[in-house]
């Protein structure tokens, strides 16, 4: 007896990630009435403290870990019934986080969270959960989970719901801390509306264009510019036309500093820049 008893103290300290993990894997809930249907054991005051802090220090480091706010500690609540909720609610958030990855895209770039006809979960509650996760996983750089298979039983939906709902509210409270390359291409940018303003009129803002009439890329730079004022881009990637917005801006940018905006005297002119 007593080590059936060890063995479900172990099980039910597992996190609970029934809702994350593919529908075949058992739940913990699940391996502990397996092994002891008739005694659910629960785990004690002292172990629920524990846990507790264990679980806020391991979402925290995920946090950091996906760029995320500084989540402070929780503090380990006073009565043994509000422990034994937020030792439930952590469980789902670090089970979420653990298989969250950052999105690597500037945030201007990241696309919307798209629909998906196979998504159906045959629950409005638990659709509504799983969507409210979804839209604030994509909204921090994160991939967007796998939907859930419902449970079979109207307990085991409202589990689902409640472990969703617990990872929305915990992701609703985060807000991304930008990088400095992931900021807007606008932000990255000194003279960014100067510099679309004159491409604008140079090349409609077609940045690969390259007419063999001896210019290249959105802002029109000969050979010559760019050899003098982003010479390593030059050597690896060839003409501008092969070149990002970005690193045409930046290669401009380097002339501006010592030449202004006169290397563009029609266009810039245009601009009201000269």
């Amino acid at each position: 007896m007593k080590t059936i008893l060890s063995l479900a103290v172990a099980l039910a300290a597992l996190p609970v990630v029934g809702g994350i993990a593919a529908p075949s894997d058992p739940a913990p809930e699940q391996l502990v009435a397996a092994v002891l249907p008739d005694q659910p054991p629960s785990l004690g005051e002292n172990q629920l403290r524990s846990r507790v802090g264990g679980l806020s220090a391991r979402a925290r480091t995920h946090a950091t870990r996906l760029g995320l706010t500084r989540v402070a500690p929780v503090h380990p609540a006073a009565s043994p019934e509000a422990l034994a909720t937020q030792e439930r609610r952590l469980a789902r958030v670090v089970a979420f986080l653990a298989r969250r990855r950052e999105l690597g895209l500037a945030v201007d770039e990241r696309p919307a969270a798209p629909a998906r006809s196979g998504d159906s979960l045959g629950s409005p509650g638990l659709t509504r959960a799983y969507a409210a996760v979804s839209r604030q996983a994509r909204r921090l750089g994160l991939d967007r989970p796998r939907a859930p298979r419902p449970a079979g039983s109207s307990e085991g939906r409202a589990e689902q719901v409640s472990r969703w709902r617990a990872i929305a509210r915990w992701l609703g409270n985060r807000s991304e801390v930008i990088k400095p390359g992931e900021r807007p291409l606008s932000a990255r940018i000194p003279h960014y509306a100067a510099w679309m303003c004159i491409a604008g009129h140079e090349s409609s803002r077609t940045w690969g264009i390259s007419t063999g009439n001896g210019y290249y890329g959105g802002l029109q730079m000969d050979r010559g510019f760019q050899r003098a004022y982003a010479p390593g881009l030059y050597r690896s990637k060839g003409t501008a036309d092969n070149w990002t917005a970005e690193e045409q801006m930046r290669a401009a940018e380097r002339a501006l500093a010592t030449r202004g905006f006169s290397p563009w005297p029609n266009t810039a002119r245009m601009c009201g820049l000269l």
